[in-house]
């Protein structure tokens, strides 16, 4: 996760490759919900900073991430469309009546967007840029500075940008987990014999 860029644009043919990395990740009963905005405009990212709280971001020593990331890609998802998927001939549950969010008790609305937001941290790498993600704190704000409609759940941003020098997250001076605290094989804590 990088956090500061430099001011040089990503060319629009590249985010659109990146983008559409997103837009291949797997989908629940291929429902494909995963929906996504891409914004390149000053104003726009501006927006974005200011209902991620960026101002207080600063104030604790670090850069200017979000506004100054050239591009941004927000991750969404379609409830409806997983629940409308869930809901046809060959996807009924064995009553045959249509889908509720609560027969969904792995709401794959989230993981399929979470798939998605890996692709396009891959992809950006791939194309020689570095990415960061943030969680949207001020959803409403957002939805309202991008037009986004109110049944279309807002998941997360993507910066996306060339890497300028970064400070680094005081959250990695916690270190790694050690592997046998959270891998294990065959059964839950190894000790199985």
């Amino acid at each position: 996760m990088v956090r500061n860029y430099t001011d040089q644009p990503v060319d629009r043919q590249i985010l659109d490759r990146i983008i559409d990395a997103g837009v291949s990740a797997p989908s629940a009963g291929f429902s494909q919900g995963q929906r996504f905005v891409a914004v390149t405009d000053a104003e726009q990212r501006n927006a974005i900073a200011a209902s991620a709280h960026e101002p207080e971001y600063v104030a604790d020593g670090f850069d200017p991430w979000i506004s100054q990331a050239p591009a941004h890609i927000v991750v969404c998802t379609d409830r409806d469309a997983y629940l409308a998927r869930y809901s046809e001939v060959d996807k009924m549950g064995p009553d045959g009546t249509p889908s509720t969010e609560e027969d969904w008790p792995v709401p794959y609305w989230w993981v399929d967007a979470g798939a998605s937001m890996m692709a396009i941290l891959l992809a950006a790498v791939d194309e020689g840029l570095a990415a960061g993600f943030l969680g949207s704190h001020s959803l409403d704000q957002i939805h309202e500075a991008l037009g986004i409609p109110d049944d279309i759940l807002v998941v997360g941003i993507v910066t996306i940008g060339y890497p300028a020098t970064d400070r680094r997250s005081r959250s990695l001076a916690r270190g790694w987990n050690d592997r046998d605290e959270v891998v294990f094989t065959n059964y839950w804590g190894n000790d199985r014999a």
